[in-house]
């Protein structure tokens, strides 16, 4: 069995008529049947996976669906957070590190609506950037314990790197390094 981690908004995602709500599912990606066709790939809200084709959803067998969804969302979070994706995930969505391990994720799958979060991150235009950014924030908030408090230091961030901070680093009317310009 093949799965491919991808939003349903993605332009390879087949089912985008498919009433998500009506079902009671969240689509997390595609997976291959056996005839080598490929449908959307959703799970209900007890984690587990089904195949929906225009008849609806088809459970799948956990036992066989389980590891084929970690081995798709092994190879998507690992190009999106590095080798260390189980920690990353784990930061963003505040989760036990162990609950990101193979076996665990193979076994119990990761909640629907993670999933459906790295689904969307893995297919944005800006996947990897996102990916930092949303790690960075994770950090910002678990460091401050406030929304407001981490935006003020994201915030912080932009104006280090458009320069706007400039003058407070610095000192007023000297030059400073403009890290928002592109090399030569």
């Amino acid at each position: 069995m093949k799965v491919r981690i991808m939003h349903k908004d993605s332009f390879a995602f087949t089912g985008a008529d498919i009433d998500w709500e009506a079902i009671g599912m969240g689509p997390i990606g595609l997976v291959e049947d056996a005839e080598g066709n490929w449908y959307p790939l959703a799970l209900d809200d007890r984690r587990h996976p089904h195949l929906v084709d225009a008849d609806g959803p088809h459970e799948l067998d956990r036992e066989n669906a389980g590891p084929a969804i970690y081995r798709a969302l092994d190879e998507t979070c690992e190009r999106l957070w590095g080798h260390s994706w189980n920690s990353a995930v784990g930061e963003i969505f505040g989760l036990n590190r162990r609950t990101t391990q193979r076996d665990r994720v193979s076994r119990y799958l990761l909640p629907p609506a993670v999933l459906q979060v790295v689904a969307y991150v893995a297919s944005a235009d800006d996947s990897q950037e996102l990916a930092g950014a949303l790690l960075a924030l994770a950090r910002y908030a678990r460091k401050t314990g406030s929304k407001a408090e981490a935006l003020g230091y994201w915030q912080n961030a932009a104006d280090v790197f458009y320069g706007n901070a400039k003058d407070v680093i610095v000192g007023a009317g000297l030059a400073g390094p403009d890290l928002a310009r592109k090399p030569v």
